[in-house]
């Protein structure tokens, strides 16, 4: 493979897009599709506050696992990252990877705090990522078995605010 910088990437990926104009539009229209599928699953409107989830939970766990991030190398972190969300494709997932990746990492950190301790869990990334990856897997079976919503967006309207669109 050669070895380019962004701008010449992108023209590379122009010029095959090109070529196979017919094929790659094909790809996107299925993948589109597809995503859309997705999202209707996986994201969750709330428009109101009585619909509102209760974040107190997720923020404690923010808080917890947030300590224990801060104590990993940051390249194993989005090695990790990056090894779910290949995963969550292969599962067919393909819509709020990034949001539901971090999920999976934190929930799965928190699971192992709970487990191991703070000291505890450091050790055991030292020494067994392996078993880490594994209840990485499993969290993304789980993820991949339920037809609930991973992502909830909460969508405030405000009638008395007039339009100022995307700036």
């Amino acid at each position: 493979m050669l070895n380019l910088d962004s701008e010449n990437a992108s023209f590379e990926l122009c010029k095959r897009i090109l070529r196979d104009e017919d094929s790659i539009t094909k790809i996107v229209d299925e993948w589109f599709s597809w995503w859309v599928v997705k999202w209707r699953q996986r994201v969750k409107l709330v428009f109101s506050e009585s619909e509102q989830v209760n974040s107190d939970d997720n923020t404690s766990l923010m808080a917890n696992v947030d300590s224990i991030l801060k104590n990993i190398p940051k390249k194993l972190i989005e090695k990790l990252r990056r090894e779910i969300v290949i995963e969550l494709i292969r599962q067919n997932e393909v819509c709020s990877l990034d949001v539901v990746s971090d999920f999976i990492l934190r929930t799965t950190l928190n699971d192992l705090v709970n487990e191991y301790g703070k000291d505890g869990i450091i050790k055991l990334i030292i020494t067994d990522i392996t078993s880490i990856r594994l209840r990485l897997l499993r969290r993304i079976m789980e993820v991949k078995d339920s037809n609930q919503p991973l992502v909830i967006l909460r969508v405030k309207i405000n009638s008395s605010q007039p339009y100022q669109g995307a700036q």
